[in-house]
């Protein structure tokens, strides 16, 4: 007879009153409120997953989801695959949400187009790729048909990687596109559990886009995180301290009264009889319910315990294998799995090397590349691993489903894992890697492609022969260009790092365009995460080693101006990028500057007539590698030179507009064309000439989609459009500006468009109602950023209004609006303070421009 599972928490009375009490609460808080927070500390085993499991019932009653992630050690030791964790939680939403009702469906799916936009899809996709079955559409992975074995060295090395370098920015989108997410998710209206377990194993990447999750969800979304005991330096801790309406739960050992009924029902006996075997169990388990559990199994599998009609035992027999009897929980299950068939042990060690989860096709695979299974030649991978497995899942160690292999407690996975001496280890993971680049087909190859990267990593890649050792490099720089696109940079530098120390001095012979393109992206993520040192020294290789190449110099010279600004030191950065600049033939004078200027301004400004709208509309993307790279620096340097060298400033502009008619349209065009406009408005030509080019940047921002909207924005209103455009008419731009602001990261630009916006909406005589709701929400971004000085000027707005509509006066008049009678009065009258605005925009001069 099998051994009975409680059907309920035993001896957690008391915390659960505290979990369903904190889940309730939340309930009746105000729905627009942040979500609330559970965290429930305790050691392995002690029932932290169990107890948070107790509110599903709860949730599902009230129509509700609950979904959950684990973290795991394995992963945690090396790098893997970004943000997988959190996918497979948002995985079970979206599985959720397709058995519930079309119409709820349909909503959600509704609510998630209209506020994530088709082109935007693809990012949060790469994060979430289960959120295409609710959003539709098809999402683009970097390099879909990489395989090592399936291309020659040669025609790899021809195919270079290229170097996007917009790497802030996209990890902006990314947390702006999980939050809108989140919010919709949290707008629906059903109660949201999201349980993470594990947090220990988290890592700063993951934490930094939980902490965006969070931002997103609102009341009634609840986050319940586990952890086991950690050092108060982890960064999950630093993260908590920010989190909201936070309920704070540890698990402690059960006493003995509770270990005695949980020993009662699992034997299904009364408690008085098994009074002596229950002290006995609490005392070598320290009460701790998993590893209670697994000694009762242990004694049954021994013959300690015996069923006649009942189960038996001898207290004696009992008492005398306490003399040989393992008080820890690893060597317990060790010996478990170790009683199991050899093949299934076998089977359960390959599930351990690759994580608390493994695809069953893979395994399949496996099993069959590294044991003779004869019986089940005929079999598929499928079948062949559910088969091999089905003793570990009838003893309770893994659970199976459709298309995965999970261990049913992370115990067992450790458990597993030691089966093998350490030293074994790293051959193990290694054998495993290359049986996996050598059988999984092309077509399936970026979908395991951090499983694999991972096995090669963990185990001793070093000493692999050159054609093996290269592949692994590919494979190594593939999984950090896809970590890397996915705004996962310190991941992403990993796996570059991991390629880089297989490099040996004869590629750069033979491999040249590998090496070039792995170091150009490692220094490149190394920036991002300020690790400057080595940074450093793979910019000088590149300098060393690629002398030939312009591209590849002009990219490194990139990394490097845009470091040196990153550390404040943008004179610097603005001499270097110079420099970079003289290898395409692109200079600039140091003397009679002012004749330099006016000679530039009147070539562009005639070539720009005799190009006319139309034509530079229609302008060709740029294909010019070099240009390309060249526009991106020069694009940096505008910034540096407002406050290092302003004679420079309208030089580099006129450079950068003339080179994109000469070269074909780049996304930093829109930029350039608006900064020309913003300079002929300062030369004391008619406003009517400088609106002119900032109509042309909005159309050619709407071409190409460039991450600049923002700060186009900000130039053409505060330069023209106020002053041409009626007011009204430029409310949509500029909360266009404000959302793409905040979306790309260019906070101060926001910030600047939704104080505009507010302003605008005030003197262009809009519904009070409707300034007030937009004033709020505005005002809740400039706190949420912190822009004080923004969200005082707003707050001035908001007094104004709130007046306005507290007075019995607002009813009458122009349905609450504000009576405007000479609209260009007013224009007139801000004109010289907006001009002021621009300069102090240009010099990025925050309290100057409020």
């Amino acid at each position: 007879m099998s051994l009975l599972q409680p059907d309920r928490l035993l001896g957690r009375s008391a915390e659960e009153s505290i979990l369903l009490n904190a889940y309730f609460a939340s309930l009746s808080v105000s729905k627009n409120s942040p979500a609330s927070s559970i965290l429930i500390h305790g050691d392995s085993g002690i029932g932290k997953t169990k107890l948070a499991e107790t509110l599903r019932p709860h949730v599902l009653e009230d129509d509700g989801y609950f979904i959950q992630g684990k973290f795991d050690q394995l992963s945690y030791a090396s790098a893997k695959q970004p943000y997988s964790i959190i996918a497979s939680a948002f995985a079970d939403y979206c599985s959720a949400v397709e058995h519930r009702d079309k119409d709820t469906r349909q909503e959600l799916a509704n609510k998630l187009r209209r506020e994530i936009q088709r082109e935007e899809r693809t990012l949060l996709f790469e994060a979430i790729p289960a959120l295409r079955r609710i959003i539709g559409g098809r999402c683009y992975p970097v390099d879909e048909n990489y395989h090592p074995h399936h291309s020659c060295d040669a025609c790899q090395d021809e195919t270079k990687i290229s170097h996007n370098l917009e790497s802030n920015s996209r990890a902006h989108r990314l947390n702006y596109l999980i939050r809108k997410f989140v919010s919709v998710m949290s707008d629906v209206g059903d109660p949201i559990i999201l349980l993470l377990d594990d947090m220990q194993w988290a890592n700063k990447e993951e934490l930094d886009l939980l902490h965006h999750i969070m931002l997103g969800g609102k009341n009634p979304f609840i986050f319940i995180f586990t952890c086991r005991p950690m050092d108060a330096s982890h960064p999950f801790f630093q993260a908590a301290e920010d989190f909201y309406c936070k309920t704070d739960i540890t698990l402690r050992r059960l006493r003995l009264d509770s270990v005695r009924d949980l020993v009662s029902e699992t034997l299904g006996i009364e408690a008085d009889d098994c009074a002596t075997l229950a002290g006995f169990i609490s005392n070598v388990t320290d009460g701790n319910p998993f590893f209670v559990q697994q000694q009762i199994i242990s004694f049954r599998e021994k013959g300690l315990l015996r069923f006649e009609e009942k189960w038996v035992w001898d207290d004696i027999d009992i008492m005398e294998e306490a003399g040989i009897l393992d008080t820890d929980v690893m060597s317990v299950l060790s010996e478990k799995i170790k009683r199991l068939p050899p093949l299934t042990q076998q089977v359960l060690k390959i599930c351990s090397y690759i994580g608390s989860k493994t695809d069953i096709h893979i395994l399949g695979m496996l099993i069959r590349e590294t044991h003779c299974a004869e019986e089940f030649d005929n079999d598929e991978n499928e079948t062949l691993a559910k088969n091999v497995i089905s003793v570990a899942a009838h003893e309770g160690l893994v659970t199976l489903s459709q298309d995965e292999i999970s261990f049913t407690h992370d115990s067992f996975a450790e458990a597993a894992y030691s089966l093998l001496e350490p030293e074994e280890r790293g051959p193990f993971h290694l054998k495993l890697g290359k049986l996996l680049i050598q059988h999984v087909s092309k077509d399936l190859f970026q979908e395991h492609l951090f499983t694999i990267a991972v096995q090669l990593a963990r185990g001793n890649p070093k000493s692999l022969q050159n054609e093996d050792r290269i592949s692994t490099v590919r494979i190594f720089l593939n999984a950090g260009v896809k970590s890397y696109s996915a705004s996962a940079f310190p991941v992403a530098l990993s796996w570059f790092s991991f390629g880089i120390s297989l490099l040996q001095e004869q590629d750069w012979l033979h491999h040249r365009r590998l090496c070039a393109d792995i170091y150009l992206k490692a220094a490149d993520a190394s920036s991002i995460t300020g690790d400057y040192d080595d940074m450093n020294s793979w910019l000088a290789i590149i300098f060393d080693r690629c002398k030939d190449s312009v591209v590849d110099l002009l990219t490194a010279y990139y990394i490097r101006v845009r470091k040196l600004a990153a550390k404040d030191e943008d004179p610097k950065a603005l001499d270097v990028g110079l420099e970079a600049l003289r290898l395409v033939n692109i200079r600039f004078p140091s003397k009679n500057m002012i004749l330099h200027i006016m000679v530039r301004f009147a070539q562009t400004r005639c070539s720009m007539k005799i190009k006319g709208v139309d034509k530079l509309i229609e302008l060709p993307p740029i294909i010019d590698e070099q240009m390309i790279i060249a526009l991106k620096l020069l694009n940096l340097l505008i910034h540096y030179a407002l406050n290092w060298n302003q004679e420079l400033f309208p030089l580099l502009i006129f450079k950068a507009v003339n080179l994109n008619m000469t070269h074909g349209m780049s996304p930093q065009m829109p930029s350039a064309v608006a900064l020309y406009g913003a300079i002929i408005n300062r030369f004391g030509f008619p406003i009517d000439e400088a609106y002119r080019p900032g109509e042309l940047a909005l159309a050619l921002q709407q071409t190409i989609s460039s991450p600049n909207f923002a700060h186009v924005t900000v130039l053409n209103h505060a330069s023209s459009f106020l002053f041409i455009k009626k007011l009204s008419d430029c409310l949509k731009t500029l909360r266009s500006g404000w959302d793409s602001g905040l979306k790309e990261g260019d906070v101060l630009q926001a910030m600047i468009c939704a104080e505009l916006h507010g302003w605008v909406s005030i003197f262009s005589g809009q519904p009070l109602r409707k300034i007030s709701r937009s004033l709020a929400e505005s005002s809740s971004s400039m706190k949420e950023h912190n822009a004080m000085s923004s969200l005082r000027a707003n707050g001035f707005h908001q007094q104004a209004v709130g007046s306005l509509l507290g007075d019995s006066s607002t009813s009458h008049g122009n349905d609450g609006c504000f009576d405007i009678c000479d609209e260009k009065d007013l224009i007139l009258d801000g004109q010289f303070k907006l001009n002021e605005l621009v300069v102090s925009v240009f010099l990025v001069n925050n309290e100057l421009a409020w």
